[in-house]
């Protein structure tokens, strides 16, 4: 009972539903789930107020857009350059704050050219959003500002903080007017007599949003809240995986953000997609909220000797996602093939009877390598060497045969590999020579030169 009270004072104090969600009390509700919701500002710069307001939204990470009155940022151009190199927006807010339904056309564009000269001036970048003072606009001030080139930006939440409260009663009005998947923008102040107690109410503001699931955006240049657009980057579980494993991606957000978004993962590296791993592209669903999402590389298992290949791997599109402009990880693939046996082909060769003769051998390896191997052989002949290209199986390589060899009929060479690099010998191979050929007269006359004639002078003879 004591539990109940407790929830239901919170729920009164806070002006809104508990920050999480029933029934699953402990269960927190995933952020940006509920919408967003833009904070702007009017009235400043105030010298007392929006140096620490900056710094305050800055802190934690809140967006928000400042409508400036032209008379302040012409006295203190500082305070606007501030505010602007912290990275928010700032929109004009006319020269000096009159109600534009009581003026003319050229009053009108008067007012907003001096306020947009004086932030030009101060170092800021041309506004191109408008908020009429005290949100006073007709269908005339409307296509005065449109034609100026300006979107006219009201709101849909007035904390009333002009109009004074506590910091507690500011926040309780904002959190109580934001409503789940609307265009919540809030009107709050940063230049009027009780603007410390808006800045006071801030903190408060936040947290209980972001609580409820809502997060926080600038307005974008159609005057509606943007969606944080959140940088993506992807990450490995480890940094080698052997050959047929996988290995788990971590793809991650660095904010949430209020709308469906993707990722695509891109792969690169000296492994090549569809044939050392599976899928070489990869798209990655983010529910609104999400941050985190996991999907898995899978490596090939082939037969193939190799060297260790790496697949590089980064973010390089999607929807609603900044992609990253560097590779962002990397997974090395180790190969588990043992390396390829390397055999010489058994040859034969008929020596010519004048000339040398090359014999050709083939180098054959069991399977294939994408390493270049070199193969040095050693035969009575002679040392030779091959080298088989990587993704080869097959090369030759030249023993020369001299001429008339051999003599005492065929004769069997052996080959032997004494040299090999990336892999691994077999038995040795012979070389078969079978002598010359000859035709019937050139075995006659070696026939007759090979007969021992008697030596018979013929001198005196006639």
């Amino acid at each position: 009972m004591r539990r109940i009270v407790v929830l239901v004072v919170a729920v009164l104090l806070l002006g809104g539903a508990p920050a999480v969600a029933a029934p699953g009390r402990d269960r927190p509700v995933t952020p940006c789930s509920r919408g967003l919701v833009a904070l702007t500002f009017d009235d400043g710069p105030s010298p007392t107020v929006t140096p620490r307001l900056v710094r305050l939204l800055d802190r934690r990470g809140v967006p928000a857009t400042f409508f400036m009155v032209g008379t302040r940022v012409d006295a203190d151009p500082e305070l606007a350059r501030i505010v602007s190199d912290a990275g928010f927006a700032i929109g004009n807010h006319t020269w000096e704050h009159a109600d534009l339904t009581g003026q003319t056309g050229a009053e009108i564009r008067h007012a907003l050219q001096r306020t947009r000269h004086a932030l030009v001036e101060a170092g800021v970048p041309a506004p191109t959003l408008a908020r009429p003072p005290y949100g006073a606009v007709d269908d005339r001030v409307r296509r005065v500002l449109e034609a100026t080139g300006y979107v006219p930006v009201l709101w849909t939440i007035d904390s009333r903080d002009w109009n004074g409260g506590t910091p507690r009663q500011i926040a309780r009005r904002v959190v109580s007017g934001v409503q789940p998947h609307r265009p919540n923008v809030v009107l709050q102040h940063d230049g009027v007599t009780h603007s410390p107690a808006t800045l006071r109410a801030i903190p408060r503001e936040v947290r209980t949003l972001r609580e409820r699931g809502y997060c926080f955006a600038a307005l974008g240049r159609d005057g509606r809240p943007t969606p944080p657009v959140p940088v993506a980057t992807v990450s490995t579980d480890r940094r080698r995986v052997a050959e047929g494993d996988r290995v788990r991606l971590t793809v991650r957000l660095d904010r949430p953000t209020s709308r469906a978004t993707t990722a695509l993962v891109t792969p690169g590296g000296s492994a090549t997609g569809g044939e050392d791993f599976a899928r070489p592209l990869r798209r990655v669903r983010f529910p609104a909220g999400d941050q985190v999402a996991h999907l898995w590389l899978r490596t090939r298992q082939d037969d193939v000797d190799e060297v260790r290949e790496q697949v590089d791997l980064k973010v390089s599109g999607g929807r609603g996602v900044q992609p990253g402009l560097v590779w962002q990880a990397a997974v090395s693939i180790l190969d588990d093939d043992p390396p390829p046996v390397v055999r010489l082909t058994a040859a034969t060769v008929t020596a010519a009877p004048l000339l040398a003769t090359q014999a050709r051998v083939g180098v054959r390896l069991d399977r294939p390598s994408d390493r270049p191997v070199r193969v040095r052989v050693r035969s009575p002949l002679g040392p030779a060497s091959a080298v088989v290209a990587a993704g080869s199986r097959t090369a030759t390589l030249a023993l020369t045969v001299p001429p008339g060899a051999p003599r005492d009929g065929v004769r069997d060479l052996p080959m032997r590999i004494v040299g090999v690099t990336h892999a691994r010998a077999a038995e040795d191979a012979v070389l078969t020579v079978r002598p010359p050929r000859q035709s019937p007269a050139e075995a006659t006359a070696a026939a007759v030169a090979a007969v021992r004639w008697p030596v018979v002078t013929l001198a005196g003879v006639f």
